[in-house]
């Protein structure tokens, strides 16, 4: 049942963050929020600062017809604390292109006075990775 829960919340969040709806994205987040995200800065702290990186990068990149939607999302909840992690499919514009990434995230919940809040918020993109140039795996 908590994970149902989890779930339902994660992906009213996603709905907030296609709707380009900022009242929606933060509405279940914690006022400490610590987020890692794609783009700068590499350590986002606070609701404030949250609300920022939706509104002047994310929501403009997106432009109301790019994409935002979860894959694979899973999640675990105990008692008080959860987490979900998912792949996210975002697609934008850049200098006038249209642009798509596949992302990682993963997000950490706490249960407070009985209501589920988000406290953590991480999303990455894999680097690409070449061996070679780095001299990995040589003797």
């Amino acid at each position: 049942m908590e994970a149902n829960t989890v779930r339902r919340i994660i992906e009213e969040w996603a709905i907030g963050v296609r709707a380009r709806d900022i009242d929606a994205v933060l509405r279940r987040h914690a006022p400490e929020l610590l987020m890692f995200d794609v783009v700068g800065p590499l350590r986002l702290q606070g609701l404030a600062a949250y609300r920022r990186t939706w509104v002047e990068q994310f929501f403009p990149w997106h432009g109301g017809t790019g994409r935002f939607e979860l894959v694979d999302l899973k999640m675990s909840a105990g008692a008080d604390v959860a987490f979900a992690t998912a792949l996210l499919e975002c697609a934008g514009t850049e200098d006038g292109k249209k642009v798509a990434f596949t992302l990682r995230l993963t997000i950490g919940l706490e249960k407070r006075n009985g209501e589920w809040i988000i406290v953590h918020e991480h999303h990455s993109q894999p680097l690409d990775f070449d061996a070679a140039r780095i001299g990995a795996g040589s003797s």
